[in-house]
């Protein structure tokens, strides 16, 4: 009988193992796609930002001139992207909180 209890607790620890490990997988799996994605969004934002600038520099080289309409308008589009890029800039260098959290809680 003690054979059989000892089987049955074994497979018991074994089907909790592999759940936990299965567990672990989904959480790595999540944090290999949010972190795709945020190369992603950083990625296009760099290089619209870019654009933005070469375009600008573009005008500026061939002696174009900009009506006082779309200066604003120009003024407007730089000042969303200076936001967006200093929001890339937190999310590279200040917020990992998120992942780690994951990571931690993986490690239970």
């Amino acid at each position: 009988m003690e054979v059989v209890a000892d089987e049955e607790t074994v497979e018991e620890e074994y089907d909790e193992g592999m759940m936990s490990h299965m567990i672990n997988e989904e959480l790595i799996d999540l944090i290999k796609y949010r972190s795709q994605r945020k190369w992603y969004s950083t990625i296009s934002i760099i290089a619209i930002f870019a654009m933005i600038l070469a375009l600008m520099m573009l005008f500026v080289a061939l002696g174009k001139d900009i009506s006082e309409g779309w200066k604003e308008v120009l003024l407007v589009l730089i000042g969303a992207f200076v936001g967006s890029w200093s929001k890339v800039i937190d999310f590279w260098f200040n917020n990992a909180e998120q992942d780690n959290t994951l990571l931690e809680s993986a490690n239970d």
